[in-house]
């Protein structure tokens, strides 16, 4: 059947050549053909020249019955857009239309579809590194990163969040795709990144869910064009989590992102940090758990210890700090203590 050439201006518009016409472009599908051949393949069954708009690259394609034309048609009669946004296909029949130029376009249209598709998929498979880099990096000009982005499948304004996840483990993406989420991913230094297209709730990421180790920043939910603030949100959000706190989001932060900007050194020489890190991972916890809980007995319930346990810990840990955790003023300055050893321990992760 690929070798049968129809040329319309010998049929008719009956029922058999309509089924000659779709059984054509069910062999060009059927033989996975390239965006090229389906234009030569449709220009030389038509008989006039045709066309196509990929709007993932942003590329016109035009060919004659005779080869390749450079120049499209300014505004052909006969236009069919394809579906999800993929582009249009169009025919440029000189004189009035023939007969079976409408099941030609649609059988046309349709089978654009798929190849696009097709060709999308594979470069997905070979280039989602590269692609997703591209769309988080900084750099990248606002063309280049929306052709990425539909590439990866994604329209530019969709809402996008960006991951950070340090340790890096491919299985947390998949599994973000078994719940249903659109996700790409790509390692970027010593970090994985991810692109997740719908607002991820708590329930989709639970600490449980995490192998040992691994720790997560969760970047703003913004536009795709727009990824790369989301995945400095996420870069930042990863260096304020800790043992505790595994998972973290930059709304969650508030003011506490402006210190991510503070020079490390600034940090290490703070008392209050150098007298945090002196306590040990156990009395960390217990401070942290204080500070979030408001109370001694509130604490000890959280970490299931006996109050007396608890305050015995916190006793010790107000000692090494030199100031008090009973009143707010000083539960907030160890919160912010605890927050800047995380930010010193995950220094690298920016």
């Amino acid at each position: 059947m690929q070798g049968l050439l129809l040329r319309l201006s010998t049929l008719d518009a009956d029922a058999e050549s309509a089924v000659r016409v779709i059984a054509y472009f069910d062999s060009l599908l059927r033989d996975h053909v390239s965006v090229p051949v389906l234009l030569a393949a449709t220009a030389r069954l038509a008989q006039c020249p045709v066309g196509l708009f990929d709007a993932a690259t942003g590329r016109r394609l035009r060919t004659s019955s005779g080869g390749a034309v450079d120049t499209p048609a300014a505004s052909p009669a006969q236009v069919r857009e394809l579906s999800s946004g993929l582009g249009a296909v169009w025919m440029e029949r000189e004189g009035p239309a023939h007969g079976l130029d409408e099941i030609v376009l649609e059988r046309y249209a349709a089978a654009a579809e798929v190849t696009l598709e097709r060709a999308a998929a594979l470069a997905r498979e070979g280039q989602d590194p590269a692609l997703v880099e591209l769309v988080l990096s900084a750099e990248t000009g606002e063309a280049e990163r929306a052709r990425a982005l539909r590439l990866l499948g994604f329209d530019p304004a969709t809402q996008l969040q960006a991951l950070a996840i340090a340790l890096p483990d491919r299985g947390l993406a998949a599994g973000l795709r078994a719940m249903g989420h659109r996700v790409r991913d790509a390692r970027i230094g010593d970090t994985e990144a991810v692109l997740v297209a719908t607002n991820l709730p708590d329930s989709d990421l639970p600490d449980s869910a995490l192998p040992d180790g691994s720790r997560v920043g969760i970047g703003p939910e913004l536009p795709g064009a727009r990824a790369a603030e989301s995945w400095a949100g996420a870069r930042t959000a990863l260096r304020f989590t800790g043992p505790q706190d595994p998972v973290m989001r930059w709304s969650d932060l508030g003011a506490l992102a402006l210190y991510a900007d503070l020079p490390e050194a600034a940090v290490a020489d703070l008392l209050d940090v150098q007298a945090m890190e002196r306590l040990g991972e156990e009395a960390m916890a217990a401070v942290r758990a204080l500070c979030l809980a408001g109370s001694v007995r509130s604490a000890a319930a959280a970490m299931h210890l006996h109050h007396s346990s608890m305050a015995a810990r916190i006793a010790r840990a107000e000692s090494v700090l030199g100031f008090s955790l009973a009143d707010p003023s000083g539960r907030l300055r160890a919160h912010l203590a605890l927050a800047l050893v995380r930010l010193r321990a995950n220094g690298q992760s920016r």
